[in-house]
């Protein structure tokens, strides 16, 4: 069996950080912590690895890159020695069809699009997260394994949907084929 990575993918403010988490507390399946050049939003921030632009020319050149992303004048990677036998990781959807591209022969690729209406997003994250994703999440929902629309669920009933897709892709990766969609 390879290894499970489940792509958490949607805008700022959708829940991908509330779905990680919970993952990883309910299954013990544990996030990828990208590494990132950006300063932390608050000091207690968590979910990356935070480096120089300096160091992350260094970690780039010098290792196995899994994906890639670059969000304004900040940097995302997530290092090939970071995966483990299950996986979370909060992508966009360029990471997530390069992953898959490149990598669905080594790692079983699941994904989850998270959508938020635009409103509750903006009163989550403010408008310069807001116009940070403007244009970078277009694809239609039929190229994700699976989605959810956070928008009138509850937390209780968010984390309900959560919890069957990760069954899906649990119990997926234990009959997989190597699927990966797109």
């Amino acid at each position: 069996m390879k290894p499970l990575i489940i792509c958490i993918i949607g805008e700022s403010g959708s829940g991908k950080t509330t779905a990680a988490d919970y993952i990883e507390k309910e299954f013990g399946i544990p996030m990828v912590k990208s590494y990132t050049d950006r300063p932390r939003r608050t000091p207690d921030e968590i979910g990356h690895t935070f480096i120089t632009p300096g160091e992350f020319d260094v970690l780039y050149l010098g290792n196995d890159i899994l994906a890639f992303t670059q969000f304004g004048d900040y940097r995302y990677c997530c290092l090939k020695e970071d995966i483990r036998p299950e996986n979370t990781y909060v992508i966009d959807e360029n990471s997530y069809k390069y992953l898959g591209e490149h990598f669905s022969n080594v790692y079983d690729i699941w994904s989850i699009r998270l959508y938020r209406d635009e409103k509750l997003r903006r009163a989550t994250v403010g408008d310069a997260r807001m116009a940070r994703d403007a244009g970078k999440f277009m694809w239609p929902a039929a190229m994700f394994d699976s989605c959810i629309t956070n928008t009138t669920l509850t937390k209780k009933e968010f984390l309900m949907s959560i919890k069957v897709l990760v069954i899906l892709a649990k119990s997926w990766n234990e009959g997989s084929s190597g699927k990966y969609k797109l």
